[in-house]
């Protein structure tokens, strides 16, 4: 009997939390990069600026947007891919959308951001299974 922990579409849901979560760790340190300088703590704020770090998260969530709308195709048959690939799209693009007006001299316009990234990594552990069921 096969383990059904095993199946492609809960290791493409865990791959994309992994790398996901990644983008949230390194993102946190943007608002406090003051404080860390201040403790000599050292985090990808400190060694490649606020800027490069905001835009290597970006880049980071992007990626597992489109690994997952890749993913869709890939594992056809366990999940909805035109459900799937539409829902993630409209996320993708929400979060760039947001992300230009995103002043990173601005603690508070941070911290909101921060929070929207919370909420797309929430939003897909109710939107992939969603995709199973229509699948």
């Amino acid at each position: 009997m096969e383990n059904s922990g095993d199946t492609p579409s809960v290791w493409v849901l865990t791959l994309f939390i992994l790398v996901f979560t990644f983008a949230i760790a390194i993102f946190k340190d943007i608002p406090d990069i003051e404080g860390d300088r201040q403790y000599h703590i050292t985090t990808f704020t400190i060694r490649l600026g606020t800027v490069a770090v905001f835009n290597l998260a970006r880049g980071v969530i992007t990626i597992c947007y489109l690994g997952m709308m890749a993913a869709a195709f890939l594992i056809y048959g366990s999940l909805n891919p035109v459900f799937l690939v539409i829902t993630n799209l409209i996320l993708l693009s929400f979060m760039w959308w947001k992300s230009t007006s995103v002043d990173l001299g601005d603690k508070q316009a941070i911290a909101n951001f921060y929070q929207l990234i919370w909420k797309l990594f929430f939003l897909e552990y109710i939107l992939f299974p969603i995709a199973c069921l229509l699948g």
